[in-house]
């Protein structure tokens, strides 16, 4: 009889759990189309199309110089750095939501025709939705060793 009169509890307290329950909903997939985008601006030699794929207050962090803040002296970056010379491959990228951002790592292989061999390096890449836009916030790269023209030669022995 104890279990007869436990069970409209048992009930009523399972309905309640389940009625303060949000419906969960699948956690948004990184913007893969936007990062896309970017390697082909680049590829194709666009630094203006590179240039717009920022954050207003977007920065960039290149290997062996000073923190290159806003969109004139992004596109003026991009401008100088000729994109289009070097083909780019982006591989080994992980993703994370980090509340408004997606972050993204991963490594890229450049090749450059003049130097003959790739180059290899990793990158680090903060994404934020920008109006309907998502739009790199923080960017950061460098290779994994020097470019061949400048690696120290080894002495004689």
């Amino acid at each position: 009889m104890n279990r007869i009169h436990l069970a409209p509890w048992i009930t009523l307290i399972a309905l309640a759990g389940l009625a303060g329950c949000q419906k969960a909903s699948p956690p948004d997939s990184f913007p893969q189309a936007a990062a896309d985008g970017w390697v082909a601006a680049f590829n194709s030699g666009d630094a203006a199309g590179l240039a717009l794929m920022y954050c207003p207050d977007g920065k960039i962090l290149p290997p062996d110089e000073p923190i290159i803040s806003g969109p004139a002296a992004i596109a003026e970056y991009w401008k100088s750095f000729n994109p289009g010379n070097v083909r780019i491959e982006i591989s080994e990228v992980e993703t994370m939501r980090l509340g408004e951002y997606w972050f993204r790592e991963g490594t890229f292989t450049g090749l450059n025709p003049s130097e003959g061999e790739p180059r290899v390096g990793k990158f680090i890449e903060l994404w934020k939705k920008v109006d309907s836009a998502w739009l790199i916030h923080r960017h950061m790269w460098s290779s994994n060793g020097p470019p061949p023209d400048s690696a120290a030669e080894t002495p004689a022995s």
